[in-house]
């Protein structure tokens, strides 16, 4: 995955855990799409200590998905519930409207309950 995607889901699952100047940095760089020079005249610091900071905050992010699997747990609550709506599609086991109202649960679900980052 391009690491610039990365880093903003890994972002949104645990952007709160960082402290205030990194997350903010961070979410300057890579949602805002600002640039380390601009970050830097914001923050009255170097363009290299922006780079050090943020290069730090993502350390972080990618050690707390390291620990605690929340994205990977997403994606494969995601890949099965994806899996179940395939199945329930082609069961024949099941009435359409029990099977509409099933796949229409899944849905809600994964727009509720997973984010939908």
């Amino acid at each position: 995955m391009e690491k610039l995607v990365e880093v903003g889901i890994l972002f949104d699952y645990y952007g709160s855990l960082l402290s205030e100047r990194q997350r903010s940095m961070v979410d300057k760089y890579y949602n805002e799409d600002l640039s380390l020079n601009e970050i830097g005249d914001l923050y009255g610091i170097s363009k290299q200590a922006v780079s050090e900071n943020i290069k730090r905050a993502e350390k972080r992010l990618y050690s707390f998905e390291d620990k605690l699997h929340l994205k990977k747990r997403s994606d494969n609550t995601t890949k099965f519930l994806e899996f179940i709506k395939k199945e329930l599609k082609n069961s024949k086991s099941f009435e359409t409207k029990e099977t509409d109202a099933l796949l229409k649960k899944i849905d809600d679900f994964m727009k509720e309950d997973m984010g939908e980052l």
